[in-house]
């Protein structure tokens, strides 16, 4: 684990493979976003898909089980690794933190899982995906509004996932 930031010495950062899986993972993440449209237009019974929207798809597919395995792996970490990460928040803010980071991790694990399902073996489980897909979407947001108020309070807790450890 690395040194905490000045100002902050309650802080256990992140290892570099922490760091890096994260990033890993919101690329991943936006790349899914921007390839699931492909996947409605393949499935389209009025038009015939173009050679994009094909490839897009394979993406999409490919890209999310390598989501899934990156998460998989993310989880394993953090089992491994049970430091816990102490800031000087509220009890609140840490147990919203806890809530929001356990759900993005069921999320996007359960979304690879019924994606995974749903394009080889059962395709009703896409429902189950788009819903997922849904509440992926809400806790990124939170995700992001938390990182944001942290960055402009400058209190340690956004540069453990942004400054590459030492």
């Amino acid at each position: 684990m690395t040194s905490a930031p000045k100002g902050n010495r309650n802080t256990i950062g992140y290892s570099r493979l922490q760091v890096a899986l994260h990033w890993v993972v919101v690329l991943l993440v936006i790349e899914q976003w921007y390839t699931s449209q492909a996947i409605v237009r393949t499935h389209n019974p009025f038009l015939r898909p173009s050679d994009t929207d094909l490839v897009l798809h394979a993406m999409h597919n490919y890209a999310g089980v390598l989501l899934g395995t990156l998460m998989a792996v993310r989880i394993g970490l953090r089992w491994v690794q049970r430091h816990p990460i102490r800031t000087d928040s509220p009890g609140w803010q840490e147990r919203l933190s806890r809530a929001v980071h356990g759900g993005l991790y069921v999320s996007l694990s359960g979304q690879a899982v019924t994606g995974f399902t749903a394009a080889y073996l059962w395709s009703s489980a896409g429902r189950v995906h788009i819903l997922l897909w849904n509440v992926t979407l809400v806790l990124v947001g939170l995700h992001i509004v938390a990182a944001a108020y942290h960055t402009v309070r400058r209190d340690g807790v956004a540069s453990r996932m942004i400054a590459w450890p030492r």
